[in-house]
């Protein structure tokens, strides 16, 4: 089995090709599943039956009986629910009041949420402020860049108005330090940003800055109380120093080349090349704040390999960046380009006039946002939609988006207990939903304003996002869109388990009706890592199975 020491117990859904599970961890993701899951104590959908299981079409039925009676799942529990979209007619249950750790499909949850709160055509203004007066093109005051939660900040955008994501067997660089070969940066320039608005100061007449620059990042309270890192309202590079390592001559350094390059951080290589055909190995640490060690080795004549390190302060972190995009378009800053961010200088908040607005960058719609969140499962970029949720209500505290996501989910028609949160991701084991509780949502968010760009985000099977290279030449390739997530285990006694691994979404069947689906399962033994393939291809199989004989 590949054991790996490079991970947090943060990744909470995708599909790829080998499991890798880190010794002596008590709750981790392993980043390898198809489908994410919820069930619990609700009730059926509005109109549907409450008879108790239904086991559906004979053809449907035999496949699930012949998945659930293996071997491999004698210890697990399985539930699901398949409901026709416009009547609400239950074509398939079991266990659909049963609840299970949710995984990624709370993803749903959090970014319908935002939908609802902002509205798709939402876009993320980051304006920057001139603090004093201007002579001579000098400011003789600071300047000061307003964070506005905008996950990518330039990042990803593309000339049609949408934002780049990676489709399997592509990883978003999000998900680099897992192990795996096939990680890569996104594509775009990470200080796009940054250097549209020095170009906006410079333009403004603004030659030398004899003050500060200084980052305002009170939007909401920076929060790194979910599981997979600090959620905060400015971003630079989605707060990643991407690392790509490549091979050189056998027994020589590797290469090194990281983005974004600035003053904040630098970069040792202790990275070896090893012979063609042996196994690459790549981390990186920061031992000492600002210097990032990269070890391990690569083999000779594999392609390069990516990792990432999360940035620990990222105000600071645009600052500097900041302050090197003005020099870059010809403005001086009197005051040092690395150090903590002054925010003792900010004014009171909200106190900004509009006319000492110098520049602003104005990103692409929400809905490109939930796209890229749902396509490629970004678990950060969910919990962003929490915290962001949590200012739609008037606070500063992430934690308080989990309360609007409750009220989002119960206006839907899901009782109070259909669904316990804990953050925006589902990378927390200790939620739960119910399938009967995910299906009721799915079906009520259809009849809001915002359904179809909830259900235009969600992975397409065979085609696009985590389900990409799932199923590609299946008669269900393109008839499903599903979100995908699941939650794995592993402990120093080398022992695995699958907490949940489930799917939710919308299949549009061979009979020519749309059906809203949750199947999950729950507590999967493994003796490897490797035999959450099979999970994964089961669930793959009932898909196709849903698609093919409703």
């Amino acid at each position: 089995m590949n054991m790996v020491n490079t991970w947090r117990h943060r990744h909470s859904s995708i599909n790829a090709r080998a499991a890798v599970v880190r010794r002596g961890v008590t709750a981790l993701a392993i980043p390898i599943a198809l489908f994410a899951l919820v069930c619990g104590t609700c009730p059926l959908p509005a109109g549907a039956s409450t008879n108790g299981d239904v086991p559906g079409p004979s053809d449907l039925a035999a496949t699930f009986a012949g998945i659930e009676n293996s071997a491999r799942y004698d210890d697990s529990d399985w539930g699901y629910l398949v409901v026709d979209q416009e009547t609400g007619k239950v074509l398939a249950a079991q266990n659909a009041q049963k609840m299970f750790d949710p995984g990624s499909t709370m993803k749903i949850y959090s970014t319908m949420t935002a939908l609802q709160a902002y509205g798709p055509d939402y876009r993320f203004r980051t304006p920057i402020y001139r603090e004093g007066s201007v002579s001579g093109g000098t400011l003789h005051g600071n300047l000061v860049l307003v964070g506005s939660g905008d996950l990518t900040f330039g990042l990803r955008e593309q000339a049609n108005g949408t934002l780049a994501y990676e489709n399997l067997p592509a990883l978003d660089h999000s998900y680099a330090n897992i192990g795996l070969p096939d990680a890569v940066e996104p594509k775009g320039d990470p200080l796009a940003a940054l250097d549209q608005l020095a170009d906006m100061v410079r333009q403004a007449g603004i030659t030398s800055v004899d003050g500060n620059v200084v980052i305002d990042d009170r939007l909401f309270t920076p929060y790194n109380g979910f599981p997979d890192g600090l959620i905060s309202p400015i971003w630079v590079n989605e707060n990643l120093i991407d690392i790509e390592v490549g091979p050189g001559p056998v027994g020589q350094p590797a290469t090194v080349n990281w983005r974004p390059m600035t003053a904040s951080y630098t970069v040792q290589n202790q990275v070896t090349t090893v012979a063609a055909g042996k196994t690459t190995s790549v981390a990186v640490s920061e031992p000492t704040p600002g210097t990032l060690v990269v070890t391990g080795h690569i083999a000779a004549g594999s392609q390069p390999t990516l990792v990432v390190s999360e940035i620990k302060d990222p105000s600071a972190f645009a600052r500097t960046a900041l302050i090197e995009a003005l020099q870059r378009a010809g403005v001086s800053v009197s005051a040092a380009p690395t150090g903590p961010n002054p925010s003792a200088l900010l004014p009171p908040k909200g106190g900004y006039q509009a006319s000492d607005m110098i520049g602003e960058h104005v990103s692409t719609t929400l809905a490109q946002y939930i796209t890229l969140i749902l396509k490629v499962s970004y678990n950060r970029g969910a919990d962003l939609m929490t915290c962001l949720a949590a200012v739609s209500m008037g606070s500063t505290d992430c934690q308080q988006g989990l309360v609007a996501e409750h009220k989002t989910i119960t206006s839907f028609g899901v009782p109070s207990s259909g669904a316990t949160l804990f953050d925006g991701a589902g990378s927390d084991d200790s939620n739960r939903s119910t399938p009967s509780a995910l299906v009721t949502f799915l079906r009520h968010a259809t009849t809001t304003q915002n359904g179809k760009y909830l259900l235009d985000a969600l992975p397409i099977l065979g085609r696009d996002g985590t389900l990409a290279n799932v199923l590609p030449t299946s008669p269900a390739a393109g008839h499903a869109q599903i979100k995908t997530g699941n939650r794995v285990v592993g402990n120093a006694a080398d022992q695995i388990i699958v907490l949940g691994n489930s799917l939710a979404g919308y299949v549009e069947t061979k009979s020519g009706r749309t059906v809203a689906v949750m199947i999950a399962v729950g507590d999967v033994p493994l003796s490897t890592s490797a035999g959450f393939l099979h999970v994964t291809a089961d669930q793959a199989k009932m898909v196709e199975a849903v698609q093919q004989d409703l």
